[in-house]
């Protein structure tokens, strides 16, 4: 078959142009390319015939550099000081340090300079794998270029309608729900939710979960009870929710915060202007963090399995950077979180 010139000319052809030829994404050319034993016949087929049609050079350089094991894992989180991740990086760095692998911690802090400052790490062959543990997966468009022999996973996160990613999370959706029927079931009929920030896929799945769980119930979803406007999971996006909460003359009876964090944030603002939790008002959490069981009072929360998922991500990241086998398929966990019933709550 004849070689496009017209994208083979002055150096015009690209991997982007190969993977359009071959109907596959950028990362499957480049696993085809560096790692051929980790792709099905039928696409590598398809991928070195688009190569022989457009005239793409692959880099050789590249692909012998990728070829040597780096042995070190990047892990890359939001920010610094959140308790939320340590189980996590606890199972991680277990699993890694028992098959000999370093951990590079990177911190995105939502940056895009960060972000393109890890992507350049990762293509430049100085890791074997990556895990996003973080609630979005980086914007940089770098990150959706990167070759496919470096395998990506998210955790707590997931990017609908690519199957690029390995995703380790949990069913935020279901657990809002069941936390929402929780407290109806104590007796609870006007319920706000602190809603988590609007770009995170995970807070406007709780979110969802928050409004099944009313309807289910025969109850109206008030929009004055629905607080958005939080830029992330924190102390203070809690406190900024509780203006809204005294400014109702018809107050909510219960308060379900799209994270532990939120609440806390929440409940110091309440009892600030002298107001009984759960006296005044019931304030329930998600995530189950270390400081919930200690705080004052105890938080009602959904439990997620962090040690859990971390294991899990850790290992399954292990068998797609060795790809024993030729086993690199992608993998799907979602689990399931637990209530954790305690002070915070009370019956009407």
């Amino acid at each position: 078959m004849a070689v496009d010139r017209s994208a083979q000319k002055a150096g015009a052809v690209t991997i982007q142009d190969v993977a359009r030829r071959a109907g596959v994404s950028t990362a499957t050319v480049s696993r085809a390319i560096a790692l051929p034993d980790r792709v099905t016949e039928a696409t590598r087929e398809a991928v070195f015939s688009a190569i022989r049609e457009t005239g793409y050079t692959p880099n050789a350089a590249a692909r012998s550099l990728r070829a040597k094991s780096t042995r070190m894992v990047l892990v890359l989180l939001p920010g610094i000081g959140n308790s939320f991740f340590t189980p996590v990086l606890n199972a991680l760095e277990e699993v890694f340090s028992e098959a000999g692998y370093g951990v590079l911690i990177g911190y995105a802090r939502n940056s895009p300079r960060r972000e393109t400052h890890y992507a350049r790490v990762i293509r430049a062959g100085q890791v074997d794998g990556v895990l996003v543990v973080t609630g979005n997966i980086p914007r940089d468009e770098a990150f959706v270029q990167i070759p496919g022999s470096v395998p990506i996973s998210l955790m707590f996160s997931e990017v609908p309608g690519t199957d690029e990613f390995s995703v380790f999370d949990v069913d935020n959706r279901a657990a809002a729900a069941a936390m929402v029927r929780h407290l109806i079931g104590q007796g609870h009929r006007r319920i706000a939710h602190i809603a988590g920030a609007d770009a995170s896929l995970e807070a406007r799945e709780r979110s969802a979960g928050y409004c099944d769980a009313l309807r289910e119930a025969g109850l109206p979803v008030d929009p004055a009870l629905l607080w958005r406007g939080a830029t992330n999971y924190d102390f203070g996006s809690g406190e900024r929710a509780a203006p809204r909460f005294f400014a109702l003359a018809d107050k909510p009876t219960a308060v379900f915060a799209a994270a532990d964090e939120m609440a806390f944030g929440f409940m110091r603002a309440l009892k600030n202007q002298g107001l009984d939790i759960p006296g005044d008002v019931s304030v329930a959490g998600f995530d189950d963090t270390e400081y919930a069981v200690h705080y004052d009072p105890a938080l009602t929360t959904m439990r997620q399995p962090r040690t859990e998922l971390g294991t899990l991500a850790a290992r399954d990241l292990l068998r797609r950077m060795t790809g024993k086998d030729g086993d690199v398929a992608i993998s799907h966990v979602r689990l399931k979180c637990d209530l954790v019933v305690r002070e915070s709550v009370r019956r009407i």
